[in-house]
């Protein structure tokens, strides 16, 4: 039983569980899926925990699966194909670098809960209205969805770094790339004060743009053929 301050304990169960590691997780902290962190966020022994979760990788799919269903009810109803993916992938990458660590870890696997699917049920059906064939609907599917957890858990990695290593990697772009030899190194020293410029928002926009340039080539064939 839990008490959440109210006087009135309520039942452990995965559901509740979940729900405090989402909270820990949101907080950056490195141990939120441990017995002990979630045994003090709840008020319970730590040992509770693990008679509803079999083990700590049953624990990670089951808080990164609901991630997966927080990005998806970040995208609002009633908006196009193109667009509703765009929103999307925004909102995975947002809500795995909000819960760092677990975006980080969880980003490789697949969670297989209801939110997964619900995002690949989103993903085919979008793909599927932009006139892609059956073969290329399943293909550019699991295209954006590997590059987006892949940049997902990039960032997630790097939001979890020390603040002085994201400012020492920031500054590199600034004074070594801009202090590149451009005898050895001629295209970086031409391309440098640009290289600066690139932030993590527009990496994200090149790679949607990038991803939609090869579905109208395919979608247009499609048509054509």
């Amino acid at each position: 039983m839990v008490d959440e301050g109210w006087g009135r304990p309520v039942r452990l169960t995965p559901e509740v569980i979940v729900e405090a590691a989402v909270r820990i997780a949101a907080r950056g902290r490195p141990d939120g899926l441990t017995g002990r962190a979630l045994g003090e966020e709840l008020g319970v022994d730590r040992s509770a925990v693990w008679r509803h979760f079999s083990d700590k990788d049953s624990l990670l799919r089951a808080v990164g699966d609901r991630l997966l269903t927080m990005a998806h009810d970040r995208v609002p109803a009633g908006l196009g194909p193109k667009r509703r993916m765009e929103r999307l992938a925004g909102a995975v990458v947002a809500v795995f670098t909000e819960h760092p660590y677990v975006g980080a870890a969880v980003a490789p696997r697949t969670t297989r809960g209801p939110g997964e699917f619900a995002l690949v049920e989103m993903m085919l059906t979008a793909l599927g209205e932009l006139g892609l064939d059956a073969t290329d609907v399943v293909r550019y599917q699991r295209m954006l969805a590997e590059s987006v957890l892949s940049y997902a858990g990039m960032r997630a990695g790097y939001a979890v770094l020390p603040d002085t290593l994201r400012a020492a990697d920031v500054r590199a772009w600034v004074r070594e790339y801009a202090g590149a030899d451009p005898v050895r190194y001629p295209a970086i020293a031409a391309h440098a004060a640009a290289l600066a410029e690139v932030g993590p928002d527009l990496v994200l926009d090149t790679l949607i743009e990038a991803f939609w340039t090869a579905v109208d080539a395919r979608s247009g064939a499609a048509t054509t053929g």
